[in-house]
């Protein structure tokens, strides 16, 4: 089902209710694969069912995430062309619209139109992007957790929740020019990042957890995050195993606890 230049494909149109669109992609901001690992983790967990793609293969660039191809017996069977997908969940407290795919190397405008023209055919209005970035965080502290949004109201629920809204200047990613442009269209959005520690910017299912755990308090919907306290406790107790092991590593994390420790300081007085 497909109209017009239209880069949305979509194979079903069921009645969905004010859902919620969540965009998650690789590339860039992905540290700790993070936003990866969220999309992931949330069309598992829901069950989510295929609704689309994007189509957006000409956007993306071939040797950074490559086509994946099945040989059999010396014959090509498949290639499949890196793209988008959109899934959906049906759920009791709000309906999701989950949107994955990676970085684009262009076109950023044409990728924008599309998701609009997504959200539009379903009546969504909430628009949020997940990120994950590398910082100078020990693994031993809270999650910290950063966002931009371009409401007033989930402003003051990050603000009430502890989050840090964003203060930067530089080179942008995909997630910024959404959320501009959802600004501009008058839509409800937030970008919600989860920041990776310098020395472990590898899968990271302590930060996903502490994502999810905030966007399921910000946007006032229940997910399940059961196996995700399993896997971020497994990951934890391998982490402490190594750094206990290693005393170069150890230094650079009560380094880092020092640093983490006086800013969280500098923060509370701050606000009080």
């Amino acid at each position: 089902m497909k109209t017009g230049l239209s880069r949305l494909v979509l194979y079903k149109r069921p009645e969905m209710k004010n859902p919620i669109t969540v965009v998650g992609f690789g590339g860039w901001a992905d540290a700790g694969n993070v936003s990866t690992l969220s999309l992931a983790y949330l069309k598992e967990s829901e069950g989510a069912i295929e609704l689309g793609r994007l189509e957006t293969s000409d956007l993306i660039d071939h040797t950074q995430h490559r086509p994946i191809v099945a040989i059999e017996g010396g014959f090509i069977r498949e290639i499949r062309m890196p793209g988008w997908e959109i899934h959906y969940a049906m759920r009791k407290d709000a309906d999701l619209m989950l949107v994955s795919g990676y970085e684009l190397s262009h076109g950023w405008d044409q990728f924008v139109r599309a998701l609009f023209e997504l959200m539009d055919a379903f009546g969504s209005r909430t628009l949020v992007t997940i990120g994950g970035l590398i910082d100078r965080t020990p693994h031993t502290r809270p999650v910290r957790l950063s966002f931009l949004t371009t409401s007033k109201r989930l402003y003051g629920k990050c603000m009430a929740l502890g989050l840090n809204p964003s203060n930067y200047r530089g080179p942008a990613s995909m997630h910024s020019y959404i959320i501009h442009n959802s600004g501009l269209k008058g839509l409800e959005a937030l970008s919600l990042w989860g920041h990776v520690p310098t020395y472990l910017n590898i899968p990271n299912p302590r930060v996903v957890l502490a994502v999810l755990e905030k966007l399921s308090s910000i946007l006032e919907i229940s997910l399940s995050l059961e196996r995700l306290y399993v896997d971020a406790a497994v990951f934890d107790s391998k982490v402490n195993s190594l750094v206990e092991s290693d005393e170069d590593l150890k230094e650079i994390v009560r380094s880092l606890e020092q640093e983490y420790d006086e800013q969280e300081r500098n923060r509370i007085s701050y606000i009080d």
